[in-house]
């Protein structure tokens, strides 16, 4: 009777076996069809390989802009490289003209694609890996989550020093992993400073709103409404460049301007001064009709903060510090560093763990120029969640609405409204020379998630992963 059990066990085991290798084939021929197509930049035969799951989820037009606003972009895939085969889905690592992903495919049962996800690039990690420093005192269960989700990120990054600060149930919680100085053994603390790059466009973005609200501004405005009469009108066309525009990334602007040339590699932005920006505004070229399509653009936020240091007669930090920070207690928010803030300024890293220096900006402040702590962040991002000030209220409700339909996600002034599967999110990332940062808010949990990082290397994935944990 032994032998019969154990035979048939063996048998299933066969046959399950069997039945994951044809399901892996079924991907792979899936796999083929999909380079083609997205090679080809034909999202109408990508869309016709879905099945009715997919479809359900996705409309075609939806599909479209997906593929339209943020796919096509990345280019080519050069290479695909099959990974993993786990719970029917196939991941590989898939090698655009600039960026490397990975891709999630799998079929239904009707051989029809039912998955087609990009991610950043995550490695598979195998074999042990030595844990990394922290002051996580592992005692509750979300301590024990972020442990399970940051030390195999830390070990396969290699990234040197990182803080998240946690807003769940109204409560604050804060965690740190590894060194603000590679190999000097100190643990980043909530009160160190980071760069947060271009999650300082979520602070133009309120600026604007609290202007609109005042009525010293409107989003429909014409974009030389408030620049030097000596600049000719900017436009597409017929089409007119509005201050809306600059704010969802939907401007027609080139990413930088042409006359950007940094001279300095290292610090890029530090000598782009409001000199050098009007001189491009006088020949400035849109490449496309303003508010039709969707192309990430600092240059466009860089001038929406230069219009708005016109209006309040005030620089950036000075509305930033004034305007929002008094208001939500931020101490240690800035953009230019005071003398106590060099003992808790980290130190940045690139990819490759080489030393970073400070990126240090002018006429593109806006942009990107914003340092801060987690203990800082986590006001921010209550004061996204509500405040008593009616004033600033009816501001960050405004900065929150879409103001563009990008497909996959929306844009509102600057948010970017996102949909990962259990609901809408604001959300914004940032990065510098050797800096990474990562903020969500869920405003119907009133749950949020801010990492800062000394090290450039992408960290939204874990971002997810734990906002997901903290809503669900």
């Amino acid at each position: 009777m032994k032998k019969l059990v154990l035979i048939g066990i063996i048998s299933f085991y066969a046959l399950n076996i069997y039945s994951q290798d044809m399901q892996k084939e079924k991907v792979d021929a899936m796999r083929i069809k999909v380079v083609q197509f997205f090679n080809a930049k034909n999202s109408d035969s990508l869309y016709n390989l879905a099945g009715e799951v997919f479809k359900k989820q996705l409309s075609a037009e939806k599909f479209k802009a997906v593929c339209d606003n943020n796919l096509f972009p990345l280019g080519e895939m050069k290479l695909v490289e099959f990974e993993k085969f786990a719970q029917g889905v196939s991941k590989y690592k898939a090698t655009f003209e600039s960026v490397i992903l990975s891709m999630y495919l799998s079929v239904d049962t009707e051989g029809k694609l039912e998955t087609f996800l990009f991610q950043p690039y995550k490695k598979e990690i195998t074999g042990e890996f030595k844990k990394i420093k922290t002051d996580n005192t592992l005692t509750t269960e979300m301590d024990k989550k972020i442990e399970a989700v940051l030390q195999p990120f830390m070990f396969e990054s290699k990234t040197v020093g990182l803080s998240i600060g946690v807003l769940k149930d109204g409560k604050t919680y804060f965690y740190n992993y590894g060194e603000t100085k590679k190999d000097n053994g100190q643990i980043p603390s909530s009160k160190n400073l980071y760069e947060i790059g271009s999650i300082s466009k979520t602070f133009t973005s309120l600026l604007l709103a609290k202007a609109v609200v005042e009525k010293k501004i409107a989003l429909n405005d014409p974009v030389n409404k408030y620049l030097p009469k000596d600049i000719p009108v900017i436009k597409f066309g017929n089409d007119t460049l509005r201050i809306v525009h600059l704010s969802n990334h939907t401007s027609g602007l080139p990413p930088l301007p042409d006359n950007f040339g940094a001279t300095d590699l290292v610090n890029p932005y530090k000598d782009y001064d409001d000199t050098k920006l009007h001189t491009y505004l006088k020949t400035a070229k849109l490449s496309q009709k303003p508010g039709e399509k969707f192309e990430y653009c600092n240059l466009a936020v860089g001038l929406l903060g230069h219009i708005l240091e016109s209006v309040n007669k005030m620089s950036f930090e000075k509305m930033v510090t004034t305007f929002i920070c008094s208001k939500a207690g931020m101490n240690n928010t800035r953009q230019l560093l005071i003398k106590r803030d060099s003992a808790l300024f980290v130190q940045g890293y690139d990819v490759s763990i080489l030393p970073q220096g400070q990126w240090d900006f002018k006429a593109l402040a806006a942009a990107g120029c914003i340092r801060s702590n987690a203990e800082d962040m986590m006001k921010y991002a209550a004061l996204q969640l509500g405040t008593d000030d009616i004033q600033l209220q009816k501001a960050i409700y405004l900065s929150h609405q879409a103001t563009f339909d990008a497909g996959q996600q929306q844009i509102a002034l600057n948010w970017f409204v996102q949909d990962w599967g259990w609901g809408k999110i604001l959300f914004h990332n940032g990065q510098t020379g050797g800096y990474k940062s990562f903020l969500a808010i869920n405003e119907k949990t009133k749950n949020a998630v801010i990492i800062l990082s000394n090290t450039a290397v992408n960290n939204d994935e874990i971002g997810v992963v734990i906002l997901q944990y903290l809503d669900k």
